[in-house]
């Protein structure tokens, strides 16, 4: 009897050993905070639809940012994330299309959560992730010698995934959605409101842990 308690006791003793080493290991494992700079394409949505099928819009452009990520747990992450683009600036016209009249420079900055599918440990394996969050998008308008600025709301949704390649390094890909109106009284001083934009950034980056 003796013997069959001391051996429930090692055994237990030992899962315990094992749990505890294991749960070192995954902390060993998981960065406290990783950076990820990305490089991709945006989509930017109508700023103004007009009257006759006209509208302004800014043309799709390459787009440069960075995003920081805070682990709160093995799913939960707070994610910051700041992005830069130079769009050119389009006037839809009838038979004429799209014509070019300006340019603009677009800063998007934003924070939100990010929620991710757990991963095991030591697994090289994808793992995919949500994003929501808000922040603004801040437009520099060029036209003509003039400059204006204005800046307006934006939430965002967004998918993606990490692809770990080596120990606290991997491969980010994300599609993310920025959703905002144009603040069209700030940047001309008319009286107009815009329709609700989406704006689609498709991106791929680096994540370097630390």
């Amino acid at each position: 009897m003796i013997n069959r308690f001391v051996g429930i006791a090692s055994l237990l003793g030992a899962i315990t050993f094992g749990a505890q080493e294991a749960d070192a290991q995954r902390r060993l494992s998981t960065p406290l905070l990783s950076i990820s700079p990305y490089a991709g394409y945006m989509r930017f949505g109508s700023l103004v639809d007009g009257p006759f099928n006209t509208s302004l819009t800014s043309a799709n452009a390459p787009v440069y940012g960075a995003q920081v990520n805070l682990p709160l747990g093995n799913v939960v992450s707070i994610v910051g994330n700041l992005a830069y683009a130079e769009p050119d600036l389009q006037a839809g016209i009838p038979i004429l299309g799209s014509v070019s009249f300006g340019k603009s420079s677009v800063w998007i900055y934003d924070a939100g959560l990010q929620l991710s599918a757990p991963a095991g440990i030591g697994a090289r394996t994808i793992v995919p992730f949500v994003q929501v969050g808000a922040g603004a998008m801040k437009y520099d308008l060029q036209v003509a010698g003039f400059n204006r600025n204005t800046t307006n709301l934006a939430f965002n949704a967004g998918v993606g995934a990490d692809l770990p390649l080596a120990r606290n390094i991997g491969l980010r890909l994300v599609a993310k959605d920025y959703i905002g109106k144009f603040d069209f009284n700030e940047a001309t001083a008319i009286n107009y409101e815009a329709k609700t934009s989406h704006n689609v950034a498709l991106s791929a980056g680096l994540t370097l842990g630390f």
